[in-house]
């Protein structure tokens, strides 16, 4: 392990910086990791020029997983920030349903995803013909 310390950075964000000369060696079994979240990694979004709010979480149009960039989706604790896991995997669901309506959307602006919905999926109905 190693020790570090937290400081703010120059735009009042917390950043840990390790401590030098700090590390450390423990015989174990089994290690847990409680690491908590820190934030998205920013140097991908930044590559991308996505926008971060100023709590550097993807800024998303309400109601939507589009970033502000072209074909860039967010979802999950990069979103929304720090949250339950059933509000990660619930917003992942619901990236992919958008996701799914926009690769179908040039070909087929008519088309309803049937990847899974909050609370279950869509119903859908077959007929005679297809049955055969």
């Amino acid at each position: 392990t190693v020790r570090v310390e937290w400081t703010k950075d120059s735009d009042g964000r917390w950043a840990m910086a390790e401590v030098p000369g700090s590390e450390q060696l423990y015989d174990a079994d089994l290690v847990l990791l409680a690491m908590g979240f820190l934030g998205p990694e920013n140097r991908v979004l930044q590559e991308l020029g996505v926008a971060q709010g100023p709590r550097s979480n993807v800024v998303t149009p309400e109601g939507s997983y589009r970033t502000t960039v072209a074909n860039v989706f967010a979802a999950g604790d990069c979103r929304r920030g720090q949250s339950l896991v059933v509000w990660g995997i619930n917003e992942g669901r619901q990236a992919a349903r958008e996701i799914d309506h926009f690769l179908k959307l040039p070909h087929d602006e008519n088309s309803v995803s049937r990847l899974p919905v909050s609370g279950g999926i869509v119903p859908r109905t077959v007929s005679a013909s297809a049955s055969a």
